[in-house]
């Protein structure tokens, strides 16, 4: 995306603010959130491998109707984060708690993941096109990262790294091959299964099936852009930010260990959520997501 492009939207969402439009949330059986919400709207048809300007446009207009506060005041970057991600924008916010900087990142998929059914799709997809589909969610992911540093373009930020995760078992890709283009280390990174490191750090902070509700359904922490994460299932910038400050210590003092209050109420956050096991319209299993405090 060019420059001016993205500036135009970013701008777009500097001048705009709204409440999110009433939804519940889900988590399908790919262990992917969404957000459902009673009526309908067109998500329209894009190139699969790099979206246009004015389909980009057309659907941060549309995010912005029904999930306004999770993406006001914040950056759009000009490509993916991590590049593979190829249908999804990513949206982003540093900010500053004690003397460490954060950085939220909201990414909303442009595609739809569902199965639709025929009277559903609006506009069959092409060679190089998505379909249009009528549906009633977005797929999102919300996220919390350590931040090192951002690349900025005078006021709008293009790039960033995280700080690093010392706590890893990081592996090089060793075979050299003079046909593919050289990587990376961080797009290396994006490909490698934390799931056992992950699985270590919620046994160290103590997130049994007691404390979180969902299990393995969806991690509340993971690792991305080379660091430790703490993700979130409310599409709501404000309301992150409002959880986020009472445990925030969790992404910064890793090495000097959690203060104890700083996990009691990370847990107390944790325990707010509750989850129904339901089905989807063809038959697979869904979660539902209730935040029982969610002011808390």
């Amino acid at each position: 995306m060019r420059i001016q492009d993205f500036k135009t939207i970013n701008r777009i969402l500097n001048e705009t603010s709204g409440k999110n439009k009433p939804g519940e949330i889900y988590v399908d059986n790919l262990h992917t959130p969404y957000i459902q919400f009673p009526d309908r709207f067109v998500i329209p048809g894009t190139s699969v491998t790099q979206p246009e300007f004015g389909d980009i446009k057309d659907f941060v207009q549309t995010v912005l109707k029904y999930i306004p506060e999770a993406i006001e005041g914040t950056c759009l970057l000009p490509e993916p984060r991590p590049k593979r991600e190829t249908g999804k924008l990513f949206f982003v916010r540093p900010m500053l708690f004690g003397s460490s900087r954060f950085l939220y990142v909201f990414s909303v998929d442009m595609l739809y993941l569902g199965g639709a059914k025929s009277e559903e799709i609006k506009k069959p997809g092409s060679q190089n096109m998505t379909p249009s589909i009528i549906t009633d969610r977005l797929y999102f992911q919300t996220k919390i990262i350590h931040l090192h540093s951002t690349k900025e373009d005078g006021e709008d930020i293009t790039d960033f790294e995280a700080k690093r995760f010392q706590g890893g078992i990081f592996r090089v890709e060793s075979e050299k091959d003079d046909n593919k283009p050289i990587r990376r280390f961080s797009e290396i990174f994006d490909e490698i299964d934390f799931s056992e490191t992950e699985s270590k750090i919620r046994e160290e902070l103590g997130i049994s099936s007691e404390v979180w509700k969902l299990g393995r359904i969806y991690s509340p922490i993971g690792i991305d852009y080379l660091s430790l994460s703490l993700r979130f299932l409310i599409p709501s910038l404000p309301k992150t930010i409002q959880q986020f400050k009472n445990f925030y210590p969790i992404l910064t003092e890793t090495e000097a260990g959690i203060p104890e209050d700083t996990l009691k109420k990370y847990h107390e956050y944790l325990t707010s959520f509750e989850v129904e096991r339901t089905q989807s319209k063809s038959g697979n299993i869904l979660w539902k997501v209730i935040q029982k405090s969610s002011d808390k």
